[in-house]
This record gives structure tokens, sequence and C-alpha cells, in this order.
């Protein structure tokens, strides 16, 4: 199995890296990653860079040029109200969103269905076989919520704007880059998943409430003992 683990950030990676021993095989596309390995299984590892226009182009190129089976997206997200989900707790997604895809109805939100567009889709589901055991896996180490994820281009400017957007779409948590990974496993056909731990309230602007290096620790956790049980 040709196995991919991205993130936004090669800092998301840094215990996936330590515990793979990965080493940096340079750049594709300019973006760079590592390879290591968890017993037999050779583990590569991507950096994307923070958004979702990047993400995208980054993972094309992987897709392209490396053809992973399996990628799994790891990094932090805030959470959005309703959710339930404070500071140090993970969600797995079970689909990706593009918030402002389509026709705007308000500041964050989009509707793609009224453009009704060839190829244009908003929502798109990820592995449910590989997102139920990474979830088993998570709820043994903090808590987490399995559902809707929203890829947003802009994070929320405050907590209005936050609440507008649970409400639209029933979402747990917002991120950047979720949704080109669920395209990409949708044009490359490639297995997808994506697990990540909430460092903040989405539309909380206050950085000294957020927990940044707490928040990326557990879905890293998580994947390891996947990975452990898997290969």
């Amino acid at each position: 199995m040709n196995l991919w683990i991205v993130a936004a950030m090669a800092e998301e990676l840094s215990l996936l890296i330590g515990e793979t021993g990965a080493r940096s095989k340079g750049r594709v596309g300019g973006s760079p990653w590592f390879a290591g390995a968890l017993g037999d299984c050779v583990v590569n590892l991507g950096v994307t860079g923070v958004g979702v226009a990047s993400a995208c182009m980054a993972l094309g190129a992987f897709c392209t040029m490396l053809q992973p089976d399996l990628m799994v997206m790891v990094g932090s997200a805030g959470s959005l109200p309703d959710s339930g989900l404070g500071t140090g707790d993970m969600v797995v997604a079970e689909t990706e969103i593009l918030a402002e895809l389509g026709v705007v109805t308000g500041p964050g939100t989009g509707d793609a269905r009224t453009i009704k567009l060839p190829g244009v889709v908003q929502e798109i589901n990820l592995d449910q076989a590989v997102s139920s055991r990474l979830f088993h896996h998570a709820v043994n180490l903090a808590k987490t919520a399995y559902g809707r994820s929203l890829t947003v281009v802009g994070v929320s400017a405050g907590v209005h704007q936050a609440r507008d957007r649970s409400r639209h779409f029933q979402a747990l948590a917002e991120n950047m880059e979720g949704y080109a990974l669920a395209m990409a496993g949708e044009c490359f056909d490639c297995k997808t998943a994506e697990i990540r731990g909430i460092s903040n309230k989405a539309g909380d602007r206050d950085k000294s409430r957020w927990d940044f290096e707490n928040a990326i620790i557990p879905p890293q956790k998580a994947l390891l003992e996947y990975l452990k049980e898997t290969i």
C-alpha cells in the first residue's frame, strides 16, 4: 500500500515524522515530502501549505507523480457552535464541504446546487471504513466527534459568522484544506480520511485562548494506533 499522511504545516506532522524516522525526500511541485517506515511499511508524509488552493496544488502533484493508495490528513481545526467540541478534542471527517462554493448566500456561505454546472459538487465523502477505525482509536485518547467538516477559504471572523456557518452546513468544525483532500481522492481514485484536533473555537480571534500545540498531537497519536493495527 502506498500510504501518505498530509498536513498543511510540517509542525502538524512532527510526531509522525519522529515515530517513522522519516527523512526529507525533497519537493514535488514545490511541496516538501518525507519518507519513513513503520515495520515493513513505507510511510510517506507531505506538506500541502495552508489553504484550499495550496492544498489542491500539492495534493494534485503528489497524486500525479507518486500515486498514493490512501491519504490521511491531520492537523488542527476550529470547532463550530453547537458541535460540543472544545480545545484538545478531535473531529474525524465524514464529509468535507467547501463553504463558499456556488452562489454566495451570506458571509462565508454558498450553495453550489443552484449553479447546476457539471462537476461542481460542494460536499464530498471520505472513506467510511478508514474513518471509522480512526474514530475508534481517537475516542480512546480524547473526546471525538464524527461528522461533517467544513473547508473555508477564510476562517470565521467572529462568533456570529461561525454560528451562521454551523447552522447553514450542520458541520462540526472548520478548516482550510480538507476539501482538497476529498477532491483529490475522487479525482485520483484514492482512499481518503481526515482527523483533526480542536485548537480554538471558530470565530474567536483572541489567540491567547488557542492551543495549537496540544491540538496537533492527539490526531497523530490516533493515526499511529490505526497504522499499527493495520500494517
